[in-house]
């Protein structure tokens, strides 16, 4: 019996480096990422999150015009991509629950199919979706006709709060306290992990993000192993290779040395109370 195609889905909070584990595991010629597909249809109407690159295709093109997307648009034997409307799964909240979960069942339909015309496409057995939204993710699992399984990725709660902090300021968003984005983090980890609890145990590998630079290329073997794709050598940098894919950080279109950025330390180390407070959730979340 033929083996089921295999999604690896990175379930993770903003700024926790979803976009540097997705590009490592693309390098792999039995790999194709598809970044976080839940904003494709953000992408098609340039709505939502991505305006920094206009709302591009990693390779630069709109996802009206983008080669690779036409084609998974044609094997979805969609004439117009702007018939695709929605892409994400959301909480079911309010007095309108039935109706939330009828266009959460459409929309698992549609991703399901967008899987299926990708793997036909590229002819790779093994998609990395880089979405990081829990209720996304595990509601895309269940009776998944896929192999389904996920990275958890975890970051220092004291290096996102920084990190989201400084980009929070850059576009212009309100003033909030570093202790403020610590406390929404650590409830949002505890959040995901209660979600996961839905999930079979052998269907998760946790990922520490720290732990990930003590020994890259250890973490991709058993990664390898876990996710069943070929062993292959930990990539010096990460970069875009004929990529297409969907959202991610910035960064991304720079060509990068891959290597730990301790930079967030000297900020926690000013600021007594925010790293303790953040050293005692790490432990206890």
């Amino acid at each position: 019996m033929k083996e089921r195609p295999t999604i690896i889905y990175i379930m993770s909070n903003q700024r926790s480096g979803s976009t540097l584990i997705e590009n490592v595991l693309s390098k792999s010629s039995q790999i194709v990422s598809l970044g976080e597909a839940a904003l494709l249809s953000g992408h098609i109407h340039k709505t939502g999150p991505g305006s920094n690159w206009d709302w591009n295709c990693s390779c630069g093109e709109s996802l009206l015009e983008c080669d690779f997307w036409n084609k998974i648009y044609r094997k979805l034997e969609i004439s117009d991509p702007r018939e695709i409307t929605n892409t994400r799964i959301d909480n079911p909240k309010g007095e309108d629950k039935a109706k939330q979960k009828s266009n959460n069942d459409k929309v698992k339909a549609l991703m399901n199919q967008i899987y299926k015309a990708v793997f036909e496409t590229t002819k790779c057995n093994v998609l990395v979706d880089s979405s990081k939204e829990a209720f996304h993710g595990t509601s895309l699992y269940q009776n998944s006709p896929f192999n389904f399984k996920f990275i958890y990725l975890r970051r220092d709660l004291r290096a996102v709060s920084i990190s989201k902090q400084k980009w929070w300021k850059r576009y212009g968003g309100e003033d909030k306290s570093l202790l403020r984005f610590l406390l929404s983090n650590y409830l949002h980890r505890m959040r995901y992990s209660s979600m996961l609890r839905s999930v079979k145990k052998e269907d998760i590998y946790y990922l520490k993000y720290e732990e990930f630079f003590d020994n890259p290329q250890k973490i991709l073997d058993e990664m390898s192993n876990f996710f069943g794709f070929d062993a292959y050598e930990m990539p010096e940098y990460m970069e875009l290779n004929n990529d297409h894919t969907i959202a991610g950080t910035p960064n991304r279109f720079e060509k990068r040395k891959i290597k730990y950025d301790d930079q967030w330390h000297s900020t926690a180390k000013k600021l007594p109370l925010f790293n303790a407070l953040g050293y005692i959730l790490n432990k206890i979340g």
